[in-house]
């Protein structure tokens, strides 16, 4: 009895969910993916129009490997990881590379810039809006002091609050 070219190697693959890391900058994100024992042509990436970035592989999985002997039991991994990428994200511009069994995917973003003319346009128009003009809006420094001095009046007040409320119902 001849045994198939097909059921000379039997092949049996455990999943598993690869380490991912995620690094933020402003004009892109870069997720790295480790992928220890993996080739490039072991991994597949997918992008659809949803906005779900695919990656998936088995390992060892091209056809270049024979082996002299009639049966071969190989255990080897597989793994599949679907990511929502953002809303603000130039599609056309993600890139992958592999490299020492990191696969980098770099998602480049949409960067608005307002520029300074119209960052100072629409601050004036917020101030004539509400009745602002020629008034300079700041942020105030709170310092420990002023803290402890507005917890201090807040307190004052609920605690008058409350007086009054227990006089009216007596």
């Amino acid at each position: 009895m001849e045994t198939s070219p097909a059921a000379k190697e039997e092949q049996s693959y455990e999943e598993f969910e690869p380490f991912c890391k995620w690094q933020k900058h402003e004009e892109n994100d870069i997720l790295q993916v480790h992928l220890p024992g993996f080739r490039r042509q072991d991994i597949r990436i997918q992008f659809n129009d949803a906005g779900i970035l695919t990656i998936s592989g088995k390992q060892g999985s091209s056809d270049g490997d024979e082996t002299s002997s009639t049966t071969k039991t190989a255990m080897r991994g597989r793994f599949r990881k679907e990511i929502n990428i953002f809303g603000n994200c130039r599609a056309d511009q993600i890139r992958a590379k592999f490299s020492r069994g990191i696969l980098s995917v770099t998602v480049p973003k949409e960067v608005v810039q307002l520029s300074k003319q119209s960052a100072q346009d629409s601050e004036q128009s917020a101030h004539n809006l509400f009745g602002f003009q020629g008034i300079t809006v700041s942020r105030p420094k709170i310092t420990k002091q002023n803290a402890v001095k507005m917890v201090v009046v807040s307190l004052a007040m609920v605690l008058a609050g409350f007086a009054i409320y227990r006089l009216c119902i007596i």
